[in-house]
């Protein structure tokens, strides 16, 4: 989030502690606002019931950091069971998981938690659906060592995707002859 916000050039309501002299108040209230709306924009809705109220932009982010990167033992059990839960679902763009996948793994990183190359491997194949059994198997298999880097996984498992869309794409080509 923090990266998006300096791409579309509206972080300074939150990281700058004062507002620029060429703006009015009015401007500067106008712009924590626009912040506020564009946040929630990205937020699952119980979170945004939280924030809803909130037009001070450095405030909501505090409220979402204390909520997300804190570093208290029950925001770290949070972050790993919904880590933990997280499931491919069949059907979805892969690349949709792995942006899911990434978002858990950066609030692991805000809260100072990080894993190993090749855990981050492991996790990402024990979230694949059980109809990836086959291709999870493999890969552990042609591993050295038992050793699958999370590149590795999201290479291999995005050839996987595509191998499956070329097969199901030719299997209906059949059926229609």
């Amino acid at each position: 989030m923090k990266d998006l916000l300096f791409v579309k050039n509206i972080h300074l309501p939150i990281f700058s502690t004062q507002k620029s002299d060429s703006m009015s108040d009015e401007e500067w209230g106008f712009e924590h606002e626009r912040v506020c709306d564009f946040i929630r924009h990205f937020v699952d809705e119980p979170i945004r019931n939280l924030i809803s109220h909130e037009t001070h932009a450095r405030t909501m982010w505090q409220t979402l950091t204390s909520l997300y990167a804190s570093k208290s033992g029950s925001n770290k059990l949070y972050l790993l069971k919904n880590f933990v839960e997280l499931k491919y679902k069949d059907g979805t763009p892969f690349t949709e998981h792995l942006s899911e996948f990434q978002g858990r793994r950066d609030q692991f990183s805000a809260a100072g938690i990080n894993f190993d190359n090749d855990v981050l491997g492991l996790f990402l194949l024990i979230t694949l659906a059980d109809s990836w059994e086959t291709f999870r198997v493999s890969m552990i298999s042609v591993a050295l060592n038992g050793v699958v880097l999370l590149q590795m996984a999201k290479t291999s498992a995005l050839n996987e995707e595509m191998r499956r869309k070329v097969q199901d794409t030719s299997s209906q080509s059949e059926v229609l002859y």
